[in-house]
């Protein structure tokens, strides 16, 4: 069973960012990159990005199960780059800025379970070690100072994003929006723990029997990953493009249109 700790949501950043259209070249978003960052590499090679007049938006989940998820953070650096945050993202900040061991544990081997042992190599130690860390009374961030870093890159991720052209609006978010929720209101609907759970964990309506129903309202289009499918499917207005990076090979890499 899906779930995430959530047990102190700050709320300071930007939940929901908003962007216009690229006018100087192509935008393209991007399925769950879950640390293969070749496959991205490669996709990029295939569509002649250029980084100097393009842009890439990712649904989220860029860490976690793949071989590289350390390479992450030097792609939030990048300013052609950008990412919302997913259930992989929001499980690491969950144990990294617990203060309270034991909930800090359950959250940790919950990440864990989830493809966060690259967390381990990253600081240069076994998993065991941190392990046993995690339930010292001292915050984990201050043991291993290095997690600051992702801390700092993984909690300035917003929930969704949107692109705006002078025709539509383009919506990117990681999981499902509950079909009563408007777009225009999302930001302000986050904070009811709820939406925040959909947004991040949801696979309610990609799996309905009735998909056709589902539909957002005040978007032109969405954009979400999480649930791994053969190929990207729409269901009302989102389009589903996690195609399975790190599970079968193939990522998926979309240019908008506006």
């Amino acid at each position: 069973m899906e779930h995430s700790v959530l047990y102190k949501q700050e709320y300071n950043q930007s939940k929901v960012q908003y962007l216009f259209k690229n006018n100087k070249g192509r935008d393209f978003v991007c399925g769950d990159i879950h640390g293969c960052f070749d496959l991205l590499e490669e996709k990029l090679l295939t569509i002649q990005f250029d980084p100097q007049r393009d842009r890439l938006f990712s649904v989220g989940d860029i860490i976690d199960r793949g071989a590289d998820s350390a390479k992450a953070l030097f792609y939030l650096q990048q300013n052609w780059f950008y990412s919302i945050r997913g259930n992989h993202e929001q499980m690491f900040l969950d144990w990294c800025r617990e203060t309270t061991p034991v909930f800090r544990a359950d959250a940790f081997r919950y990440h864990m379970h989830n493809g966060g042992h690259w967390v381990a190599d990253y600081l240069g130690i076994h998993i065991q070690q941190l392990n046993d860390d995690i339930l010292d009374d001292t915050l984990i961030t201050e043991k291993y100072p290095a997690l600051n870093l992702w801390l700092e890159a993984l909690s300035a991720l917003p929930y969704a994003m949107e692109i705006k052209s002078s025709r539509k609006k383009i919506g990117i978010i990681h999981a499902e929006i509950p079909p009563e929720v408007n777009w225009s209101s999302l930001e302000a609907e986050l904070n009811k723990p709820r939406v925040l759970y959909s947004l991040l964990y949801s696979r309610k309506y990609i799996h309905s029997l009735r998909p056709r129903k589902y539909s957002i309202e005040g978007v032109s289009e969405i954009y979400a990953g999480h649930t791994i499918i053969d190929s990207p499917q729409k269901i009302g207005n989102t389009h589903y493009i996690d195609t399975g990076a790190y599970s079968k090979n193939n990522l998926t890499v979309v240019e908008l249109s506006n």
